[in-house]
């Protein structure tokens, strides 16, 4: 009777499949090197999702990952519109604060940071909310010019519109189902991210696992949270909970953290 037919599919020894793989699996060089020793990366072909409460430093992670990593970034900011990423960008990359480049925008003082943005590796979509057609598309047509990008950020996946995944729980779980789908097609480094439940929007608390909305930790490889240490006179640390991680080690309970030093008004991260 023969073999059965297996249309384009392949089946692969693992060492075939390690040599096949391309850039999946590489990490994405973040410099961050406090999540390095806690065993953290953004690796390419990989979903990770970055989860915190309001204002606790999500994006200002997402744009430094960005920014630092230096690899070609496609970024659908759906949460912020392009006046605040332009703000947040310029002061991470001049060292300004947010509210110098705010007063340099208004007196039409750009010229400092518009060459060092342009020369930045990241193409934006500032849809408020792009539904996940518009999301293939916008890579189909970046990697017709540019090939896949090495990362994408989805900031946040909330406002992904995708009524055809249903409601609830179970909608979180096949969209993060899609762009699991869509980084091992791309060789992408997907980060998603995401908000958590009530009891830790504050950020002042480490959140575990069990803390993140919609309860979606069953299909990314990576799962960080982030939560907020120090003050005002002694500086501030964003610390990031490894709480999920299937390429080391982790910590469901989020006591487990990487401390990063964190200066908001200037958008910057150091690790």
């Amino acid at each position: 009777m023969g073999p059965p037919a297996t249309g384009r599919s392949l089946i692969l020894t693992l060492s075939q499949a390690l040599h096949k793989r391309g850039s999946a699996g590489e990490p994405i060089p973040t410099s961050l090197k406090a999540l390095h020793d806690l065993g953290v990366h953004i690796r390419r072909g990989q979903l990770h999702l970055i989860a915190a409460g309001p204002g606790t430093g999500k994006s200002a992670l997402a744009l430094n990952i960005a920014i630092k990593s230096a690899v070609p970034t496609y970024y659908f900011s759906a949460d912020s519109d392009a006046f605040t990423q332009y703000v947040r960008s310029a002061a991470n990359i001049s060292g300004w604060t947010t509210a110098q480049v705010e007063e340099a925008i208004e007196q039409q003082r750009t010229e400092a940071f518009d060459k060092s943005l342009a020369d930045l590796d990241i193409r934006w979509n500032f849809d408020a909310s792009p539904d996940l057609d518009e999301i293939e598309q916008s890579l189909k047509a970046y990697a017709m010019i540019y090939g896949w990008p090495a990362l994408v950020v989805i900031d946040n996946v909330t406002n992904v519109s995708a009524p055809e995944m249903g409601e609830g729980h179970a909608a979180l779980d096949e969209l993060c189902a899609f762009f699991h789908d869509l980084a091992r097609r791309t060789g992408s480094a997907v980060v998603l991210l995401h908000h958590v439940t009530g009891p830790y929007n504050d950020g002042v608390n480490p959140i575990p696992l069990s803390g993140i909305k919609g309860q979606v930790g069953r299909v990314p490889e990576v799962i960080l949270t982030l939560h907020r240490g120090g003050t005002e006179f002694e500086g501030y640390d964003l610390r990031v909970s490894n709480v999920k991680n299937r390429g080391g080690k982790a910590d469901a309970s989020g006591f487990t953290f990487a401390r990063l030093q964190w200066q908001p008004e200037r958008m910057q991260i150091i690790g």
